[in-house]
This record gives C-alpha cells, structure tokens and sequence, in this order.
C-alpha cells in the first residue's frame, strides 16, 4: 500500500516517524509529512508545505490509506470534502501523538484500515479502537474478505445484505474456485464448487448451500442471481499492436480476449507491453480508462522468461521480442507472486495482440481479530 502519514507536533512527528518506519518493514510504500521546522529538524521527513485540508485532497487521489498523528478532530476536519463512500476512500486511520491509541475512521474493511490499526498497535504498544460492526461482535465480515485477498466486489448491496445476515446470526456459503488458506469462520458454510452443487450433487447440503446468502470467488464474469462475486485482482492483460492505433481497436481487441475466457474486467491489475511501447497513445489511454497501471518491460526482461511462447520472427524483428503480449502478461504477473498459467494464449486480429496470464491464487480465509 502506499501510505502518508501526517503530524503537526514535534512528539507527533517522532512518532509519525516510528509508525512510517515501522510500516515500511511490512512491506508498505510509507511517506512523512510534517511542518518545515520538523524537516529541517528531523531527517526522513516531506514538507507539508499547504494547509492539511488541501493536501489530504491529493493524497486521497494518490494514496491508499493516510495516517493522523494527532487528534482525531483534525483528522475529521481535513477529510470531511473528500469522503465518498467506503468503496473508494483510502483507508484513514488516527493514531494520538501519546501512542495510546489507533483508531481506524474510513474504509475499515474495503480499505484495510482496520488491519492497519491492528498491526500498529501490535508494533507501538498501543490499542486498536476497531467499531465495525461484524469486529466488535466477532463476526465475518465479506468486505474484509474481499480487502485481505485484494478481491474486487461485483455488488454493494450483496455485500450489504450478506453482512446484515452474518449480524443477524444467519450463516452464509461462500463457494471459491480457488485453493483456501486458514480457519473458516463459524458463520461461514465453505464448498469447494458451485457448478458441482448446481450439477445436483449434494441432496439435503445441496439445499442447505444454496438456502443461504451466498458469496462465490471467482474470475468469471457471469452474473449469478442474489450471488456477491468477489474477484481476486490477479490477472494481467497483455498487449502489442501496430503504431498509431486507435483506442477503440485496443478497446475492443481487449474486450474480446476477456470475453473469449469469460473473465470479469475487474479481475484486471494491470495492462503490460514491451517498452518500445511506453509511448503508444492508444495503449496509454486504454489504461487510464480502465483505471489500470500501464507497464513495460525490455526485449532483456521478456526475451529471459521461460517459455513456451507463440513466436513470430516478424514481431522479433520489430521489437526484439518474439511474443510481446504472452510475455509481458507474464512478467508483470511474476512481479507480485507465482505464476498461474494462460487464461489466454495469443489472440492477434486488427493490428492487436492479446493475452491474458494470471498469479497463482490462494483464498486467505482466516484473519487475526
């Protein structure tokens, strides 16, 4: 995650300091801000050089989640004209300059915000002061679910109604297509795979599965009825083209690749090519239209993965890769875990290759309380 944290005192800023410190060890991008007299006085700090309600607007756009060392009425004060809604904000936590308490205020769950409140109070010796409903009773909770396993959530109000069910003491099944790490919750009726019990398999469980609210974790992009989807963002679309094409060809080229492997565009984390491509107007504004990072690789990079690829000698000639989209699917994907396979070997048509490959996904079921 990337992560600002923000003080206004000198004790708050040796302590916003700690925390950056101590979030960058679990692996998160973590920056400090603080009054010019801080930076000056202390290294490993950025200037907050406008007021805080200006830049808490920047940092909304730029960040995954801010930290207030400080009283949570500035916290408040400075986020209430950007505040949308729990499904977009970054997660917005308040952590007192005595370190005495953590208080996670927005995107709690979708955001990780209580996560983070957690982990912070377990490294500064402080208390995590957690007020979503599911955690203060104990209960599971979908959209952490979906947080802790960087899942994209097809419906709000699926999401909504699963949690109102969970509150009321109802259980819920939730179906994965992927492997499941860790503890099931009690609330939770965990099957392996929704097309068997559709198939009829099951008699008295078959009913009992599907009575339920449901959940089921996938990539696909069918709409399933009163189901919540939850889609892990695991896979990458690979892409090569001819100079100088339109975005309505990529748009549609991209389109077709996920419709030929049924894959819901949410599942999407990111669109790679070859770096002979970082200037193509096309693939550009493909990316920012999908709200996907755009990124590229050398003809060294993707020519050392292993293979096999659909080659093309004429494609090596152009670009010094023989298969651009296949691998650069893959290296984008290597990057952030183990690699999965193809949903999608190379699809070419119109000046424009795909591909689409994919991490390997485990389904983190469990979570420390």
């Amino acid at each position: 995650m990337n992560i600002a944290v923000v003080s206004f005192t000198e004790r708050g800023n040796r302590l916003g300091l700690r925390a950056a410190s101590v979030l960058r060890e679990q692996g998160h991008c973590c920056e400090s801000y603080a009054q010019e007299k801080f930076c000056r006085e202390m290294p490993g700090n950025r200037l907050l050089a406008e007021p805080v309600m200006e830049w808490c607007g920047k940092r909304f756009r730029d960040c995954d989640a801010i930290l207030f060392v400080g009283a949570c009425g500035i916290a408040v004060r400075a986020v209430a004209p950007w505040a949308a809604d729990k499904f977009q904000d970054p997660a917005v936590l308040v952590l007192d300059e005595g370190g005495t308490f953590v208080i996670p205020l927005l995107s709690g769950h979708v955001g990780g915000a209580n996560r983070l409140a957690r982990t912070l109070a377990k490294e500064l010796g402080a208390t995590a002061v957690i007020t979503t409903a599911t955690d203060v009773n104990g209960k599971f909770a979908v959209d952490e679910l979906a947080a802790r396993n960087r899942c994209a959530i097809s419906s709000r109000e699926l999401a909504k109604e699963i949690s109102a069910a969970v509150l009321a003491g109802k259980p819920v099944t939730v179906f994965s297509d992927f492997p499941v790490d860790g503890a099931v919750p009690a609330e939770v009726r965990l099957e392996e795979s929704r097309r068997e019990r559709e198939d009829g398999r099951g008699g008295e469980e078959n009913q009992a599965a599907f009575s339920a609210p449901q959940a089921h974790i996938t990539f696909s992009n069918r709409e399933e009825p009163g189901v919540l989807r939850l889609i892990p963002k695991a896979a990458v679309l690979g892409m090569g083209c001819r100079r100088g094409i339109s975005l309505e060809a990529l748009r549609e080229a991209a389109l077709a690749a996920l419709e030929a492997v049924s894959l819901d565009r949410r599942a999407l984390r990111a669109i790679a090519s070859v770096d002979r491509k970082g200037d193509e107007e096309g693939l550009i504004r493909l990316a920012e239209e999908w709200k996907l990072p755009f990124v590229t690789f050398s003809p060294e990079q993707l020519n050392g993965l292993p293979g096999p690829f659909s080659a093309s000698e004429f494609v090596k000639k152009i670009t010094d890769v023989d298969c651009v989209c296949e691998r650069a699917a893959m290296a984008e994907t290597l990057k952030r875990g183990a690699f999965g396979g193809f949903l999608l070997r190379k699809r070419a048509g119109n000046g424009v290759t795909a591909a689409i490959a994919v991490e390997e996904v485990r389904i983190e079921m469990g979570g420390d309380r």
